[in-house]
């Protein structure tokens, strides 16, 4: 026997062979689960790419990670199979990012991994080698240690809502540690709340725009343009990244959020708005001359990462877009002049606000900002100014209507306070 049967009860193999339909070849993949039960599935249609999905799956085998279709086919046997083998702690959290990956967006997926191996990877290496050790002191401890690396409240909920799903999943849904939530009993320490309360003043707000004009009549940058209609319309930045020109109607001066499956995005291939939740903005004059302004370039791409069984990025492939706001790109060798998807812009916005000399503003905030404009000066309702920005009523009311004094003093003014008393 080899040492893999010896820890895991039996021999994992996978083999690749082929089926005819028609004059079509289509490749299947064969193998057995621990409980003696084959599986036997579709993989390719191509021989080479199938054999390769083969010893990928093997190696899976061998570490013990089973997929939906696996589980269901272990049954009753998952729960004694996967208690003969102790999880390690790291080794755990990856059977649950594989298994439960399809219920993410690829941005989601991409953001837990991210996240949650950072987690887990700091209570492995404090000495917790498997997941059963992990008690709800020891996670309590690692938030304390985040807490004083000064992260937010918000940020801090995050990261105990992330690990909690983890552990949830491992022992209640799947029974595959016997353990209880390690989560439950752990506390967020409290700082300022999860709602942030900053807006821009009118004064940095102009500060701002004249860096803005003054910058790209010097340089020119997509910066620029994203932070000025992100002001003109409160949109938040993946919406605005990933605008193209067919979004919008020229004749109805109306942008269309929506679903958009072949738009190539950071992440992968197809972008959505946040909930998925379509909505139509009729944008202000000022929006609307932004865009008319703006040139449409002809031949505009977007690069999606294609990634190895390891995660690791292999190469980009290109898809056309037509993005409102792409950067300019030109080739070292050739010199050749392209357009492509902004990624990123976060150097640009720290630059302009260092310039503009305005500190501890977020791009977010400007979405906040806007918000109050809409229910201060034109009198929006928070379900009027929700529906425009991409919010239920009551996220709207608790999340995006800061407390801006400069504001209350001014409604304070509009009418003697023992008039409005009843007084004389």
């Amino acid at each position: 026997m080899t040492q893999s049967s010896l820890l895991l009860g039996y021999e994992p193999r996978c083999s690749v062979y082929p089926r005819k339909s028609g004059k079509r070849k289509y490749y299947y993949l064969s193998y057995y689960l621990p409980n003696g039960k084959r599986i036997l599935r579709f993989c390719h249609e191509k021989k080479s790419l199938a054999t390769k999905v083969g010893y990928l799956k093997e190696e899976e085998l061998l570490k013990g990670i089973f997929d939906e279709m696996d589980l269901e086919k272990l049954g009753d046997y998952r729960s004694g199979y996967f208690n003969q083998k102790r999880l390690g702690t790291v080794e755990a959290l990856g059977i649950y990012l594989n298994t439960t990956a399809e219920n993410r967006t690829p941005r989601a997926q991409y953001n837990d991994e991210r996240t949650l191996n950072m987690l887990f990877r700091q209570i492995e290496q404090s000495g917790h080698e498997f997941i059963d050790q992990i008690t709800p002191f020891d996670v309590q401890l690692l938030i304390n240690q985040h807490s004083k690396k000064g992260i937010s409240e918000a940020t801090l909920t995050y990261y105990k809502k992330g690990m909690s799903k983890v552990f949830k999943w491992l022992s209640e849904d799947m029974e595959i540690v016997d353990m209880k939530n390690p989560l439950s009993k752990v506390k967020i320490p409290k700082k300022t709340g999860l709602v942030r309360d900053r807006i821009p003043t009118k004064a940095e707000m102009a500060s701002l725009n004249a860096t803005a004009d003054e910058w790209v009549a010097k340089n020119g940058s997509p910066v620029v343009e994203i932070f000025k209609f992100i002001s003109l319309t409160g949109a938040r930045l993946g919406e605005v990244l990933h605008m193209e020109w067919e979004d919008f109607d020229e004749k109805t001066g109306i942008w269309t959020i929506r679903s958009k499956p072949r738009c190539p995005t950071f992440y992968g291939l197809g972008w959505k708005p946040k909930w998925d939740k379509w909505r139509q903005v009729p944008l202000f004059d000022d929006a609307i001359e932004l865009l008319e302004y703006l040139p449409r370039q002809e031949k505009v791409y977007g690069t999606v990462p294609v990634r190895d069984e390891n995660k690791e990025i292999i190469r980009y492939d290109f898809y056309p877009a037509n993005f409102v706001f792409p950067i300019k790109v030109v080739d070292g060798k050739s010199g050749k002049v392209g357009y492509c998807r902004v990624n990123c812009i976060r150097n640009g916005w720290e630059s302009l606000k260092k310039l503009a000399r305005v500190e501890n503003l977020q791009l977010r905030d400007l979405r906040t900002y806007f918000n109050h404009i809409l229910k201060t000066n034109y009198n929006f309702t928070s379900k009027e100014a929700g529906a425009y920005i991409g919010n239920n009523e009551v996220v709207n009311e608790l999340h995006y209507s800061p407390y801006h004094e400069s504001t209350i003093r001014e409604k304070m003014r509009k009418l003697p306070l023992k008039e409005a008393l009843g007084g004389s």
